[in-house]
């Protein structure tokens, strides 16, 4: 992936969302969206919760761990499947600004691309654990 062609990354999200859409139609089977002509479920299965403690926790989780830079830098792969598959899936996203949206994601690819796909099940299992 790039940056995207809008220089925001819009084209990148929008390509990544049609890939997800592939992958879940192929690992679901044509069926699961014939019966209703739907879109297959989505959504993250976390507590709702401010954008502030969700990005404390991812940002705190992304710096666990043998020391480096205050703040990574995240890839721009990462940033668009962050955005798609965690920030934009969270029950409260609706609910945060633009700007919180785009920290968590930061903090998320930089999750990603430091620990892969076990940095978002420990961020995952931190949200839950929540009191």
């Amino acid at each position: 992936m790039t940056d995207g062609r809008d220089g925001n990354g819009q084209d990148d999200e929008a390509a990544a969302r049609r890939l997800i859409a592939a992958w879940l139609a192929d690992e679901a089977g044509p069926a699961a969206t014939r019966s209703t002509g739907a879109a297959l479920p989505a959504g993250w299965n976390v507590p709702a919760a401010t954008a502030r403690e969700v990005v404390a926790t991812a940002r705190r989780m992304a710096l666990d761990g043998p020391a480096g830079p205050a703040r990574p830098t995240p890839g721009t792969d990462h940033l668009a499947l962050a955005r798609v598959l965690v920030v934009d899936e969270h029950p409260s996203a609706p609910t945060w600004s633009e700007d919180e949206r785009a920290e968590l994601a930061e903090w998320i690819a930089i999750l990603v691309r430091r620990f892969g796909e076990e940095g978002v099940e420990r961020l995952t299992a931190a949200l839950t654990a929540r009191p």
